[in-house]
């Protein structure tokens, strides 16, 4: 156990992608902070029914409000540009918790999350990568346990959801989802649902199987995230599960802060694997422009090659973190693999990859993401 926690502490790798959680929570906090704004113009929470956790001399009067509005927004901008990014992201965090002590009934999980990744980041070295007019330090290296510590929140977030679900007889049983899909139809049909699929839905049966599947997603990702064997599947499960509730419930912006959270479980590394292109090829330049424009996370060092006996026909070679290579449809599952925006089709892709001679060598990649 003492050996865990050893390695816990100690492990270190590349804060590259940190970098881009940053700027995904820096926007969320941009948007939260004008909603704020936007409330402040019908009214002062304080002026009608709230009910505070602090006592009531410490809530905010309108003008101190007001300014932790306007310092809110502030903050978010100097997160998601890079400048003091840390200090800005635990003053965010601070002033958002400090809000929702104010009034509990602001509390929403969603801004409770936001705030507690953001305090969690701040003590991250975040602030490595995707600076702008910042000096960046020399090397982006440096401890991971405060992504560890994100990560482990979004498990423990994930755990509580499930377990009070598992225990409340009216969610396991549809009724809750029913009643949600009863309330949200017109802005499932608005998303581009079908109507008979919305209608399906909505029938008792099959709300109540919605709901064990939810409930079973949940208490499963709060593991699965962790397993090296797992990880691929629980993140594009994970990121479809959360997908389909934007589309049936109004969440603000849990989804998209959920999706940016999952980034901390990459594995600390850049540019591991290689993307060869034949330059000469209108396809394999159009494929590397889309990944160099895509791989947010730096998974990729993209390069051009001259056509040998070897990749002869290919528009596009993948080299794998084993150095095997891929080549094919196999080599596009891998790209989509990789990057954030095409993720959400790695799993099909691979499926239909596995039934094509697309790979120059037999050997499985990593199984980390």
């Amino acid at each position: 156990m003492f050996g865990a926690l050893r390695r816990f502490r100690d492990e270190v790798g590349d804060t590259y992608v940190l970098g881009a959680v940053r700027v995904a929570l820096g926007l969320l906090l941009f948007d939260n902070a004008l909603r704020a704004a936007r409330e402040l113009q019908t009214g002062y929470f304080g002026d009608v029914f709230h009910w505070p956790i602090v006592a009531d001399r410490f809530v905010a009067t309108i003008t101190t409000y007001k300014v932790i509005v306007a310092i809110q927004v502030l903050l978010s901008a100097l997160v998601v540009v890079g400048h003091r990014a840390r200090s800005a992201l635990f003053a965010s965090a601070l002033l958002g918790i400090y809000v929702l002590l104010c009034d509990r009934l602001q509390f929403h999980h969603n801004r409770y999350a936001l705030f507690c990744y953001a305090l969690l980041l701040s003590l991250s070295p975040c602030d490595r990568s995707f600076t702008v007019g910042t000096v960046i330090p020399r090397t982006r290296v440096g401890p991971m346990w405060a992504a560890r510590l994100t990560g482990l929140q979004v498990s423990i977030i994930y755990l509580a959801s499930g377990g009070s679900k598992l225990f409340d007889p009216d969610w396991r049983s549809g009724r809750v989802i029913l009643e949600r899909l009863t309330l949200y139809g017109q802005q499932v049909l608005d998303h581009g649902v079908p109507g008979q699929v919305v209608e399906l839905l909505q029938q008792p049966d099959a709300a109540g199987v919605l709901a064990k599947v939810a409930i079973a997603t949940e208490l499963l990702l709060a593991v699965g995230l962790w397993s090296r064997r797992t990880r691929i599947f629980a993140l594009w499960w994970g990121v479809w599960f959360h997908l389909s509730i934007e589309l049936t419930s109004k969440v603000e912006g849990f989804t998209w802060l959920t999706l940016a959270a999952y980034a901390v479980f990459c594995v600390p590394d850049v540019q591991a694997r290689k993307l060869y292109f034949d330059g000469s090829r209108l396809r394999g330049r159009l494929i590397a422009r889309a990944v160099t424009l895509l791989d947010w996370f730096a998974r990729f060092e993209v390069k051009a090659w001259a056509p040998d006996e070897i990749r002869r026909g290919h528009a596009i070679v993948v080299v794998r973190r084993d150095a095997s290579h891929a080549t094919g449809l196999r080599a596009l599952a891998m790209v989509a693999r990789c990057t954030p925006l095409l993720f959400p089709l790695s799993i099909p892709l691979a499926i239909a990859a596995s039934f094509t001679k697309g790979a120059l060598d037999d050997e499985a990649d990593d199984p980390a993401l």
